[in-house]
């Protein structure tokens, strides 16, 4: 489902149950997809930065949107 090339790459995830993110693309572990310097993106443009990684479970990505 992920090909290699989208690793160390920014992107937003979009999640099915309608929150985004975007950070870069670390690894992909188990059945979860890791992000670093995430922010979580709301609405009018607004971000919430993220401490940590962030772990999105694979079965949750609507669609993932490769940035810059």
């Amino acid at each position: 489902m992920f090909r290699r090339y989208l690793y160390l790459r920014q992107v937003i995830v979009n999640t099915k149950s309608d929150q985004a993110f975007r950070g870069v693309l670390w690894r992909r572990r188990g059945g979860y997809l890791v992000l670093r310097q995430a922010v979580m993106l709301r609405g009018r443009g607004e971000t919430t930065p993220v401490d940590g990684e962030v772990l999105i479970y694979r079965e949750n990505v609507d669609f993932i949107q490769v940035v810059g």
